[in-house]
């Protein structure tokens, strides 16, 4: 079971200590904590129910998600009736997997440094976030540049264009 704290999140996984602690928006964590308690209560009513201990936390063997076998298929059907091709004009695809890509290059148009998307992607290297999970062409260069301050005719780029003051 995940412990929250305020606006972070441990994961109890056999991977080593890297990686494991990530932080979460704050909306997510009242939202999280919300739904896990309404998940330990079901299971202490259902333990009232059967006559067993009521469980004071979430049991350890209790997944937090339940995950439709089929997801792939309804995700699939929901992409085609929400009119989302299937392939976009580059070749690639739109799948579960690709939600991550989409969450990489949205940090980063967000403005989220490079090391801090690696982070929360918790991913292993920057390349991989970098080159990887954020999509270059979806990125605002323009507004990059324009967000530039604009160079004064005595600065030493306008002189040595041969601007004079």
């Amino acid at each position: 079971m995940a412990r929250i704290r305020s606006l972070s999140c441990w994961l109890r996984t056999k991977r080593p200590v890297v990686g494991r602690r990530f932080r979460m928006r704050s909306d997510l964590v009242v939202d999280l904590k919300n739904y896990l308690s309404q998940r330990l209560r079901v299971e202490q009513q259902d333990a009232i129910r059967s006559g067993e201990t009521m469980p004071m936390r979430l049991p350890a063997n209790i997944p937090l998600f339940t995950v439709p076998r089929d997801f792939i298929k309804i995700f699939d059907r929901d992409i085609a009736a929400a009119g989302i091709a299937k392939h976009d004009e580059r070749g690639r695809v739109v799948d579960i997997h690709a939600l991550r890509h989409t969450f990489g290059t949205h940090l980063s148009k967000a403005g989220v440094t490079p090391r801090v998307a690696m982070a929360a992607m918790r991913h292993s290297s920057l390349d991989l976030t970098m080159n990887i999970y954020t999509d270059p062409a979806l990125l605002d260069t323009g507004d990059a540049v324009d967000a530039l301050p604009a160079f004064s005719t005595n600065s030493p780029v306008a002189l040595l264009a041969g601007n004079k003051a």
